[in-house]
């Protein structure tokens, strides 16, 4: 790589992480200023009054504790269902030469070309025939499936990589489906399955709409419905308190992603180069 190459890259490298980095610091000196303080002054000026009451009232008003533990149950618990199903489907769908499975296929992946807004009307219907608002597992399924197209899509794509002679081999040794599937292809597949669950697990951890629509007990909101508990009737809001929730909420999901950034770059990375 030549050095104009590498100044380039640095520069747009640079550029990058200082536009992703603003909203964190901003975010964070926001926490600590009331409303006044975050319009009227400039962007990066340190409060004058540091106001650790914001952060009180993100645990009085808006129980930020209970909705961050409501957002890691919905989002393991869905995550948990995607993989598991997917992973099975993608089995299918890559190492078994049937008529049917493109056309099964095609129908997961048209998933991902319709709009969610689309389904509210049906799918709120068809939970409330069944009384299913407020209830943890019609909302841990109902994640679980919306997650599936994308993650049929990225894992039947890794598994088409790699050779069926393993296959062969397994079976002449008599391993059984199911065993050959969580034993050895799972494992192979393992880059794949979890940037699927990474993506997953955020897509759950940071939804609103199914929450605003199927939750109506405060106990059970999760991040985004506790944020909305400093918006007034006439769409004032408190604007301190507000960003100190924001910031307690990303401290775990930036965890979270530190624990398995490998993997999910790995899973990207050697996606692309077996397309």
């Amino acid at each position: 790589m030549t050095g104009l190459r590498k100044l380039s890259v640095y520069s747009f490298s640079a550029i990058c992480s200082v536009i992703l980095i603003y909203p964190l610091v901003f975010s964070l000196l926001s926490s600590f200023k009331d409303n006044s303080g975050i319009y009227s002054s400039k962007i990066f000026e340190l409060p004058k009054v540091w106001l650790w009451s914001n952060f009180k009232m993100a645990f009085t008003d808006a129980h930020i504790h209970y909705a961050v533990l409501n957002s890691f149950l919905y989002a393991i618990a869905g995550t948990a269902v995607t993989l598991f199903l997917g992973t099975m489907a993608s089995y299918v769908l890559s190492r078994f030469n049937m008529k049917i499975t493109g056309f099964v296929y095609i129908y997961f992946i048209l998933g991902l070309m319709i709009p969610v807004f689309s389904l509210v009307i049906p799918i709120s219907r068809m939970i409330g025939s069944i009384d299913g608002f407020n209830n943890y597992f019609v909302m841990m399924v109902l994640y679980g499936v919306f997650e599936l197209p994308m993650t049929i899509f990225l894992i039947t794509g890794y598994m088409k990589g790699i050779h069926k002679e393993i296959d062969e081999s397994a079976v002449m040794d008599g391993c059984g489906p199911f065993r050959f599937l969580f034993q050895i292809l799972a494992p192979l597949a393992m880059p794949a399955i979890s940037t699927a669950g990474i993506l997953a697990f955020f897509s759950i951890y940071n939804d609103l709409l199914w929450n605003v629509i199927l939750i109506t007990e405060r106990d059970m909101y999760n991040i985004s419905m506790a944020l909305m508990s400093f918006v007034g009737e006439r769409g004032s809001a408190q604007m301190g308190p507000t960003f100190a929730s924001i910031t307690l909420t990303i401290i775990p999901t930036v965890i979270v992603y530190l624990m398995f950034q490998e993997k999910v770059e790995g899973g990207l990375s050697s996606g692309a180069v077996k397309a």
